[in-house]
């Protein structure tokens, strides 16, 4: 199963990363073209314009911090994921690698594997050894092989899901003394945001929570981008390069929000590789929305799959899995 169908199932225990749902921002000058003519295209959000990819990594190379937010079983996100880094490898410093795939408590096994004298397969096994089966290792196999290549250093930027279930339980006391003001939490977050939040979790978890199950799942989305910024914040100097789902590069509510808050000096560009249908109509995709979102857009297709990933949704409690 993908991992975005194992999160849905998975959705009263806690939320495990699949990217909030958002529309593809259409240019103006478009509105007649189909929206299928978009796919490849690069969207500059503040110019209103389309952009090449050159602009696109010219713009990544003088970001502190570079955030490619993806659907995690997009092999076209995972394509210009790898082009991005790649042309970003060879800068010096070298840029560090910040990836949701991989816990925090596997950075000192990450470590590890990067420094040891192993050959590039050897280091490429021990990786695919570490990441969680969930995750489409095919898909991070590239990205992988390129840090491993360059040498850069890998940063593990995901909370673990036992203690995400802590915070379910137990609210921001889970974190521990002084971890909610440290990671700027509480810090401008407003009644407006918490609505969206909670509004975005129940849609992209098909209308079938209960309110107690959207208030927990939001929580722990706070709480991981929170977690994420922070590890992005420590990753540096150098450029960071980080590989997210979608809903975690949101400037309005996710991990830019926090890395403003903590550190308004270091430079972030969000980059939102979006999926768009084959029929309709650019105006169809809400403009102007993802412009509020990232500061470019990729647009991909959208990802086929074989299993409608509300079906779990539809099952009768007892046989919900747990």
């Amino acid at each position: 199963m993908m991992r975005l169908a194992a999160t849905l199932c998975a959705a009263l225990i806690l939320l495990t990363g699949a990217a909030f749902a958002a529309p593809a921002m259409p240019t103006a000058a478009a509105v007649a073209t189909p929206a299928a003519s978009l796919v490849g295209k690069i969207w500059q959000a503040d110019g209103r314009r389309f952009a090449s990819f050159d602009e696109l990594l010219q713009a990544a190379r003088t970001a502190d911090i570079v955030l490619l937010g993806e659907t995690h079983d997009s092999p076209e996100h995972h394509a210009l994921q790898l082009k991005v880094l790649a042309g970003l490898a060879t800068a010096m410093p070298p840029p560090v690698l910040v990836m949701e795939q991989f816990d925090l408590g596997q950075q000192a096994r990450l470590d590890a594997i990067m420094n040891a004298t192993d050959t590039p397969q050897q280091k490429l096994d021990a990786l695919q050894a570490l990441m969680d089966p969930g995750w489409d290792w095919a898909g991070y196999q590239p990205l992988l092989a390129t840090a491993v290549q360059y040498r850069l250093r890998i940063v593990a930027a995901n909370i673990a899901r036992e203690a995400l279930r802590d915070i379910g339980r137990k609210g921001l006391a889970a974190l521990g003394a002084g971890e909610t003001a440290r990671l700027g939490l509480e810090q401008g977050w407003r009644p407006a945001q918490q609505a969206q939040l909670a509004s975005d979790v129940a849609e992209s978890h098909c209308g079938a929570l209960p309110p107690a199950a959207v208030i927990a799942i939001a929580l722990s989305q706070r709480v991981r981008d929170a977690i994420m910024a922070d590890r992005l914040l420590t990753a540096g100097p150098a450029t960071v390069v980080a590989i997210l789902g979608r809903g975690h590069v949101r400037r309005d509510l996710a991990v830019p929000l926090y890395l403003a808050a903590r550190a308004p000096q270091r430079s972030v560009l969000a980059i939102g590789l979006s999926e768009i249908g084959t029929s309709g109509i650019p105006s169809d995709y809400a403009e102007g929305t993802l412009g509020r979102l990232y500061d470019y857009v990729f647009f991909a297709n959208a990802v086929v799959r074989k299993e409608d990933p509300c079906a779990q949704f539809k099952l009768p409690a007892a046989a919900m899995p747990r």
